[in-house]
């Protein structure tokens, strides 16, 4: 019995004092609205907003983006209020290529301009990191 309680005070020592804080994101996409790159209407505006034929205002989309963040952390007590915490961290953690923005820039001719919806920019690839805490 003695056995067995001392086991059971080594797996909760171990185990014990343990967070574990995981962020699951899904986005479906975000509205891209088309232009021609040019003032097509002579409007003289400024940001160039003119949209080709055939398009409305934010008929696009950029792709669905999926993110999986995960933190794990492990705290020692020290005395009433102090503690030292061991912490990590995985930003992207499956290393999920996420488009944040397209090319939206269709131009004036009828057939679209070579890198048309191509991706622009995009989240941050994986990132691990590690620290050590001490409060008090």
């Amino acid at each position: 019995m003695a056995k067995s309680l001392g086991c059971r005070g080594l797996i909760t020592r171990v185990f014990g004092h343990i967070e574990v804080a995981p962020i699951f994101t899904v986005e479906s996409g975000r509205p891209v609205n088309p232009l021609t790159g040019v003032d097509s209407s002579r409007s003289g505006a400024f940001p160039l907003s003119s949209r080709p034929l055939g398009f409305g205002r934010n008929s696009l989309r950029s792709p669905m983006l999926v993110n999986m963040d995960f933190r794990v952390l492990k705290y020692f007590p020290f005395g009433k209020t102090a503690r030292l915490d061991l912490v990590g961290e995985a930003f992207n953690l499956f290393n999920r290529a996420n488009v944040t923005r397209i090319n939206p820039v269709y131009g004036v001719g009828a057939v679209p301009q070579p890198g048309f919806l191509q991706p622009l920019a995009g989240a941050g690839a994986r990132q691990i990191q590690f620290s050590l805490d001490f409060e008090f």
